[in-house]
């Protein structure tokens, strides 16, 4: 029997809470660039994809949706990242050619790894009559990849950045989420691995948040899992 207390609605994060790419995108990349020039190794791509990510990440207003921000849309935004990767790795490989390759990598679900709870925590959560949401900064592809995953069908909701135009951890996104499930934002819990676009953000919405911290490598300042089964202390 659940509380009376606990949350009527679970929000989640995507990627490194659901899902992570197998193998990793660091791997991905440096294979695909390897195939259009000189080797290279993910311990190269690594540093460079976070620089390149947190650079762009600057470049657009805080809540708003990164995709919008370029004239492009998200194709342009992924062009943008790719280019600027080559150009810190010094790499010659034709961009054009080699975003196709990789935005077709990562659109394809068997890239994509389920971490071995999910379905069971989902399907449980649903037994109790709690409502779920996906809330994600991802583009437009995430809505097919959650099919091709067998995810969606947990979901009563799924809200993604690039379709909403607006991203964590700015907090309209996630009053959204609230809104659409028909639930107060202080009855909601949002699971992430972020700690400020999941944790941070949710707080500032009024939700609870719980970091999912599958490594183990944040302090206890956070109200932490390393497992989504953990969520059921905190839910059920």
């Amino acid at each position: 029997m659940r509380r009376h207390d606990s949350p009527q609605a679970v929000l989640l994060d995507v990627g490194g809470t659901l899902i992570e790419a197998r193998p990793s995108v660091s791997d991905v990349y440096a294979q695909t660039l390897s195939r259009w020039g000189p080797p290279v190794e993910p311990r190269q791509v690594d540093p460079v994809f976070r620089e390149v990510w947190t650079e762009l990440t600057q470049l657009h207003p805080r809540g708003l949706d990164r995709y919008h921000h370029l004239k492009g849309g998200e194709r342009e935004w992924w062009g943008e990242f790719l280019r600027r990767v080559l150009a810190r790795l010094g790499h010659p490989a034709p961009w054009e050619p080699v975003l196709g390759e990789l935005f077709d990598a990562f659109a394809d679900p068997t890239l994509w790894h389920v971490f071995p709870e999910v379905a069971e925590v989902l399907a449980r959560l649903r037994s109790e009559g709690v409502r779920l949401a996906v809330v994600s900064n991802w583009d437009s592809r995430l809505p097919r990849l959650l099919d091709g995953l067998g995810l969606s069908e947990f979901f009563d909701e799924v809200l993604v950045s690039s379709l909403e135009g607006v991203e964590k951890p700015g907090i309209e996104i996630f009053r959204r989420a609230a809104a659409r499930l028909g639930v107060a934002a202080a009855a909601c819990l949002h699971a992430g691995d972020s700690p400020l676009d999941d944790y941070r953000g949710a707080e500032s919405a009024g939700m609870r948040a719980v970091l999912v911290d599958r490594a183990r490598i944040f302090t206890n300042g956070y109200l932490r899992v390393s497992d989504l089964r953990e969520l059921y202390d905190l839910v059920t």
